[in-house]
């Protein structure tokens, strides 16, 4: 609604964070959130280790409304941990509130943007401004956020009453009534079963599970109850049930309801009446009862920790925990030689990754590292070489058979000038005249873009007019991201070293195809995740177990024939017409296939 003042919860929440350091040893689980609960229980919580917010619905305000036509303008001013929704129990005391008197500047925003804002308006007669009933309602819009997790509510009842609210905005200094809510004590929860309000003090429990009955009428003496509740019913087999969500816990004499619990979703939520002793109850409630009804919740309950004692240990249990120990360890000794494994594969590999996102000195060190695994037996660093020399010389240079590539690489933020691709030619030319032969081949490598992941990169991030004249320059282009990915389609064994190798030294944009292949299709209809696909050929022989390969954005990889089906009936091979392609890998749309030609 926008109508809370944010200066009294922030101070009340910086309290409680600062309460929760001084318990040095809390337990993690379960969180406990409770609304407006006597303050010797929040410390009994707290010394039993619990994880504690104290917060509240709102306090009662004394307004000064002193004759007809006076009114005053609140902010509300209730107080819930930002994180309700990670809470496991929620405690609330429904009769348990203060009052404070009205001040002015506990009801003016400190922090406000926009050029309107909502209050709440207290008119004459009103004197005591209740803000719990809205209260309730916003805290019920919480507890929603909690989900299907389960959780349980505890509530203290008090009678059931509605409060009407009138909402104002105020624009440009004029308010403007938005009109009247009604708001309910218990609308923190939709569909309580409420009855009558009645208030009496003899009350005995139902005929329940004997360690809550027997709790229950420990802490009955001098306690009182102000509401009843009715049990729901349901409809089966024609007739009106009792609900069994519902379990009525507690009576009076006159047999009414006056303490119920509910089974809602994965959560529990108990209506107890004003139990006397409320810290001593709620310490058994939560230590002896709760744990048992929702172990998930209660991770470090020690109820029956004395079981966990060697003297009360169970049949092969201290074998099993001797053999858990052994699988640790093991485990632990595994754990540390894998990680070895993968810091030395990570060292050994990591050419691969400064490739595509280093520049200098690292780039040209890491490419030379990736020539070498290609299989070039002299790769020289040119600048290790010649450390002092004044004259433009490449990077890289690489002895062949025939000759020598020269390579001039930059690692760049965006993409390569024209003068970029083509300064590796002038050095050519240079070469040609002191070698007196046309034995140079020359190539620039540009790691490009290298702050962003390769994929979202311009690839292939030459122009038009760059690959032009690269044919025409007789040099070539390629960029970092190819190598990176030759060397995966290498390894599958796609492509072969010795022909990556011969490639390096055409002209213009540099492209790395499989030899020898033969289309087969690009699948339109894709099933069962992209491991069936529907092709149509035409004279393309295809067996089951056959290995093909699949072109996805110039990229290729290798999957296998596992079915083939023509009108739902499997088939052991196929050469022309529409068939079910069933592979060993799930392939995406536009994916094209492909087979090796038989040489």
């Amino acid at each position: 609604m926008g109508t809370t003042n944010k200066k009294p919860s922030e101070s009340s929440e910086k309290s409680s964070i600062e309460e929760k350091v001084e318990v040095a040893d809390i337990n993690e689980r379960p969180r406990i959130c409770c609304i407006d609960v006597d303050q010797k229980v929040v410390e009994q919580l707290k010394h039993l280790k619990f994880n504690v917010f104290s917060g509240t619905l709102g306090s009662k305000v004394k307004v000064p409304n002193s004759s007809r036509g006076v009114n005053h303008h609140l902010l509300l001013n209730f107080n819930f941990p930002k994180n309700l929704h990670e809470y496991d129990i929620i405690i609330l005391d429904l009769a348990n509130f203060e009052t404070v008197d009205y001040n002015a500047e506990m009801h003016i925003r400190n922090d406000h943007t926009g050029r309107s804002a909502l209050s709440l308006l207290s008119r004459y007669p009103e004197t005591i401004f209740d803000p719990r009933p809205l209260g309730s309602s916003i805290l019920g819009k919480k507890l929603k956020e909690i989900g299907s997790r389960g959780h349980i509510i505890i509530a203290f009842t008090s009678v059931s009453y509605d409060l009407e609210y009138e909402s104002v905005k105020t624009s440009d200094g004029y308010p403007e009534s938005q009109g009247l809510m009604k708001k309910n004590i218990y609308d923190f929860l939709g569909n309580v079963p409420l009855s009558l309000s009645k208030y009496g003090k003899e009350m005995t429990p139902y005929d329940i599970r004997e360690d809550l009955k027997n709790l229950l009428n420990s802490y009955l003496l001098n306690s009182t109850y102000n509401q009843t509740f009715n049990h729901p019913t349901k409809w089966q087999n024609d007739k009106q049930i009792p609900d069994p969500n519902f379990f009525p816990l507690i009576k009076n004499s006159s047999g009414d309801i006056v303490s119920i619990s509910e089974f809602r979703g994965n959560s529990y939520i108990f209506y107890f009446p004003q139990i006397s002793q409320k810290e001593k109850f709620i310490e058994s409630f939560l230590t002896k009862i709760a744990p048992d009804i929702m172990p998930d919740i209660f991770p470090d309950s020690t109820t029956f920790s004395w079981k966990s004692k060697e003297e009360y240990w169970l049949p092969h249990y201290k074998k099993l925990l001797r053999e858990k120990r052994h699988i640790e360890k093991e485990y632990e000794k595994n754990i540390k030689l894998k990680d070895a494994e993968i810091s030395k594969n990570a060292k050994e590999y990591s050419f691969l990754h400064e490739i595509i996102t280093e520049t200098g000195d690292i780039l040209v060190k890491a490419l030379i590292k990736y020539f070498k695994w290609l299989g070039f037996k002299k790769v020289t660093n040119v600048d290790e070489r010649n450390p002092n020399s004044s004259v433009l010389e490449e990077d890289i240079q690489v002895e062949l058979n025939d000759g020598i590539l020269i390579i001039e690489c930059k690692g760049i933020g965006g993409t390569s000038t024209d003068s970029d691709c083509s300064q590796i030619a002038k050095i050519k030319h240079r070469r040609c005249k002191e070698r007196n032969r046309f034995d140079v081949y020359a190539l620039y490598i540009v790691n490009h873009q290298r702050y962003l992941p390769p994929t979202s990169r311009q690839n292939p991030p030459f122009s038009e007019n760059q690959k032009q004249d690269a044919i025409n320059d007789e040099r070539g282009l390629i960029s970092t991201w190819q190598l990176f990915n030759l060397y995966f389609e290498i390894e599958s064994g796609i492509l072969a070293k010795e022909d990556v190798r011969n490639n390096l030294t055409r002209f213009g944009y540099l492209e790395f195809r499989p030899s020898n292949l033969v289309f087969i299709d690009e699948p339109k209809e894709h099933l069962k995740n992209g491991k069936v696909c529907i092709i149509n050929i035409s004279d393309v022989e295809l067996k089951i177990a056959e290995e093909i390969l699949v072109e996805k954005n110039g990229k290729f990889t290798k999957t296998t024939i596992q079915g083939i089906q023509i009108n739902d009936k499997p088939i052991s091979s196929t050469k022309t017409g529409e068939f079910g392609l069933q592979l060993s890998n799930p392939i995406k749309q536009k994916s094209i296939l492909w087979k090796k030609a038989i040489s």
